[in-house]
């Protein structure tokens, strides 16, 4: 209790921080509450009428729902929910004749777009859809056949889906909570005169801090794996079909834990301090970044904060190989920051184990 009370950065972060990620945690349970949760939606109106228009309005009056600005078409609706961009779609049909009552039952006047996945958008916007429509075409609502069908823009099931999200998401969070672990060691070797002696090498603390970061990005890679190879055997996840973009998207990813971890580490003077912020940034950012919690059920300006973390960078990575199918020009945004985090850790973390060093 003494060592801690003298330890005043130790101290704060044993309590304060724990106090924010609390808050972080609170916002994102909130947020996915049935009376919270507002799916984004983006609209293609086929109809382009008066009645189609008033339909919107009052979707967009929803306190329910989030409708991107504008409409678009059918086609941009789609790639937008399979990229994650909106949590689900909706086609407006003709629905001049759903509002005939001679008109075939078959003659479904709405397209929910789906990602099946993401269920709770589906279900909200479609409840949302029949109320909007009663409150319009209360006779013809009455007497209709179901008004809303379900495209599934995914391809798979949802299922399959969130196994392989899942198996990205627990890839990288323990791939930091490792990293740090190996970045903390660096401590013990300040206290055993191992970087002392290192010192008077020719490469002085840069040979120690490379050839760390070398070890924590094979460790890495090698988590990972284990985990992935788990999900292709147990659960079916193509692994084999996408090995070389997962190779690239999980050796940035390491690279960037490890950067990450040991610029975190080598910025603080003791052990105490620098593995109790760096564990509970960890865990932040691992909330943050969707590691625990799918980042499209967060309110959206933690969704857009996110954006910073490695997590969400790693999972957009993953989820274009094994959730969208996509090309491998998609990963180059998400594993070139990744790469950037990890030039940019290991630069600091080379400045700083030298002050390490002299303390």
């Amino acid at each position: 209790m003494l060592g801690m009370l003298r330890d005043r950065g130790a101290l704060a972060m044993s309590f304060a921080v724990p106090a924010v990620f609390f808050l972080i945690f609170a916002s994102i349970f909130a947020a996915t509450s049935g009376e919270n949760f507002q799916p984004r939606v983006a609209v293609a109106d086929e109809l382009e009428s008066q009645w189609s228009q008033t339909l919107i309005t009052i979707l967009r009056d929803s306190t329910n729902l989030e409708l991107m600005d504008g409409t678009y078409p059918a086609d941009e609706v789609r790639r937008l929910v399979r990229r994650g961009a909106a949590d689900a779609g909706l086609l407006i049909r003709d629905v001049s004749q759903a509002n005939d009552s001679s008109a075939s039952e078959r003659s479904v006047p709405f397209t929910v777009v789906s990602d099946p996945s993401r269920g709770v958008a589906t279900s909200v916007l479609t409840g949302q859809v029949q109320r909007a429509y009663a409150r319009i075409s209360l006779s013809s609502f009455l007497t209709r056949a179901p008004i809303v069908e379900e495209e599934n823009v995914a391809g798979r099931d949802a299922g399959q889906n969130n196994i392989a999200y899942s198996a990205g998401a627990v890839a990288v969070l323990f791939l930091l909570l490792s990293a740090v672990h190996g970045a903390v060691t660096l401590f013990e070797e300040r206290e055993t005169g191992i970087l002392e002696r290192i010192v008077t090498g020719p490469g002085a603390t840069v040979v120690l801090v490379n050839g760390k970061f070398l070890y924590l990005v094979v460790q890495g890679f090698v988590q990972v794996a284990v985990i992935f190879l788990v999900a292709w055997v147990v659960h079916g996840v193509d692994l084999p079909g996408h090995v070389w973009q997962w190779t690239l998207t999980t050796l940035a990813a390491a690279a960037a834990a490890a950067g990450l971890a040991l610029a975190i580490t080598t910025a603080f003077t003791t052990r105490q301090q620098a593995q109790t912020f760096a564990n509970i940034s960890v865990l932040i950012l691992s909330a943050l970044g969707g590691s625990m919690v799918p980042r499209f059920l967060m309110p959206r300006v933690l969704q857009e904060v996110g954006w910073v973390t490695p997590n969400a960078w790693a999972l957009e990575a993953y989820t274009s190989i094994f959730w969208r199918d996509e090309s491998a020009a998609a990963l180059i945004v998400p594993v070139g920051l990744l790469v950037v985090a990890a030039i940019l850790g290991l630069a600091i973390a080379q400045r700083l184990t030298r002050r390490l060093v002299a303390l």
